[in-house]
């Protein structure tokens, strides 16, 4: 998967400032983030016990001195941003794909 490779080579390099859309089914947040696009930043120092697989990015946040396992599935993750590259995700999977208008088939017409 793309983003993994993105955040996999980013993460090396030092911490990941991950923009989230916190509307996205199987984000796990604390209740009072959801409904808006929010930051979280990771990194060895700051977010050791991160976990990042072909699904998502899990990892332990402190919210006012409490812990809370945070989920962001990969589809949620709208941006990340580190010393090295600022990468943009484009929500083209999310769009519905616009029907395109069938054209009549073409008339037949019998000659004699």
């Amino acid at each position: 998967m793309l983003k993994l490779s993105i955040f996999n080579i980013l993460y090396k390099e030092g911490d990941v400032n991950l923009i989230i859309d916190t509307t996205v089914d199987g984000v796990n947040i604390p209740p009072y983030l959801y409904g808006r696009m929010t930051n979280f930043i990771v990194g060895n120092n700051s977010s050791p016990n991160l976990k990042s697989d072909k699904k998502g990015i899990s990892a332990p946040f402190r919210f006012g001195g409490t812990k809370f396992a945070c989920y962001f599935p990969w589809k949620s993750i709208r941006a990340m941003v580190a010393k090295k590259a600022v990468v943009n995700f484009p929500v083209l999977e999310d769009a519905p794909q616009e029907e395109k208008p069938k054209k009549d088939s073409p008339s037949l017409k019998l000659i004699k």
